[in-house]
């Protein structure tokens, strides 16, 4: 792989800085490519980024030897990318398989609509362009990538605000731990992005409305590749699909930058079947010096343990796991509520309607109502008042031009 973003200087420093005390990489003449950290007891190297990468590869020098007496780990190896095996003396591989990967392989397609045609029924392309249009017509929206040096810090850090509230309101919602969200790695990825999206080893897609990112999107790119490491949408716009909107938009630009291969990265998730067109696995590579006997225990060791692992996910015990630790952490639900329609022709007396902004904390919980509703009957937010009606509990209207839908709260 040309130009892998996860051995740059931008990442591997600001790793080194997080995670291993800015200590010197090591390196060695067998492996090309990587460096490695120690660990403190065994004669053990783990790849520079572990599992913070999204897809690394090497080539061997087998006319050197300083593997002797040693184990070397490296992470997230894709089985789609070429990789050198050891061929002749001591130098073995154990390749462990772990997560499932999904890519869209956009090597024969000129344009967004020739993949969708190819991958999709006609009936779910129109869906697709409703979504968007939708979504248009009815916010003020707004697509940027940034990727190079169109970003100021400033733009870059109001961008990492959102994408950090964003990503706690989406994981609450689903009573699931999101580990980017401890402290030590968000600082970690807000400080390592910015210099690798001004070196074009890293990119920032945010959707907005109004100025207000409601999408934002984390993607690292090689020359030909590029890595989605993470994304989070607004959940108050979840009818609109903007997760589906966000990967035409990534799909569609990477046909225009020539990059052959969006990768959806590991994890095993629905979105990632329907929109991907290859699967494939992450190995874990253990790379051994077969004449130690330390050495050999040691690989043994390893790969057994993460078989188990992957054992264990298949289960989909890590799910659970997730669930415990949002639990642990005394984490709360979001103020999500359910709602009917009241269908009725009685027109409300204005004197009975009591104006509310539905952006203040008091009434936030009725965004995602107020935008499903929107979603159902089209028409510009902007036009759209919502009123609570006095007298009866837990009933609301929503006016606009087009529309006039009373509605209840619901257990």
């Amino acid at each position: 792989m040309k130009n892998n973003p996860f051995i740059s200087k931008e990442f591997t420093s600001v790793w080194s800085k997080h995670f291993n005390k800015s200590k010197p990489e090591i390196r060695f003449k067998f492996i090309k490519d990587l460096s490695f950290v120690k660990n403190k007891y065994l004669p053990m190297y783990t790849n520079m980024g572990k599992n913070l990468t999204n897809g690394l590869s090497y080539k061997l020098q087998m006319n050197e030897s300083d593997y002797k007496n040693k184990v070397f780990f490296i992470y997230d190896i894709p089985e789609y990318i070429n990789q050198s095996n050891p061929e002749t003396g001591s130098l073995k591989l154990k390749s462990v398989k772990q997560y499932k990967g999904y890519l869209a392989n956009l090597d024969n397609y000129t344009n967004l609509d020739d993949y969708l045609a190819d991958n999709f029924t006609a009936k779910s392309r129109r869906k697709f362009r409703m979504y968007k249009r939708r979504l248009e017509e009815s916010f003020n929206i707004d697509y940027k990538m940034y990727y190079g040096d169109n970003m100021t810090k400033e733009q870059y850090d109001v961008a990492f605000d959102y994408f950090n509230k964003l990503l706690k309101k989406r994981y609450t919602e689903k009573r699931i731990n999101n580990h980017y969200l401890a402290e030590k790695k968000w600082s970690y990825l807000r400080e390592v992005c910015y210099p690798m999206i001004l070196s074009k080893k890293a990119s920032l897609f945010v959707i907005f409305d109004n100025n207000t990112p409601i999408a934002v999107s984390i993607n690292y790119i090689a020359d030909d590749i590029d890595f989605g490491a993470l994304t989070v949408f607004d959940i108050d716009y979840t009818k609109f699909n903007i997760g589906f909107i966000d990967i035409m938009k990534h799909l569609e630009w990477c046909i225009e930058n020539n990059i052959r291969i969006f990768d959806f990265s590991k994890g095993d998730f629905d979105y990632k079947k329907r929109w991907g067109n290859k699967i494939y696995n992450f190995d874990y590579h253990i790379l051994y010096d077969s004449s130690s006997v330390i050495a050999k225990l040691i690989a043994s060791s390893l790969a057994g343990y993460f078989s188990l692992k992957q054992t264990l996910r298949e289960k989909d015990l890590h799910t659970r796991f997730h669930k415990l630790i949002f639990l642990l952490k005394g984490n709360k639900n979001t103020n999500t509520k359910n709602f009917q329609v009241i269908k009725d022709d009685n027109e409300i007396p204005e004197n009975d309607l009591q104006l509310i902004d539905y952006n203040t904390d008091e009434y936030a919980f009725l965004k995602k109502i107020v935008y499903d509703l929107i979603f159902n009957a089209p028409e510009a937010i902007s036009d759209v008042n919502v009123y609570l009606v006095k007298g009866l509990e837990d009933t609301y209207c929503m006016k606009g031009k087009k529309t006039n839908i009373k509605f209840k709260l619901s257990p």
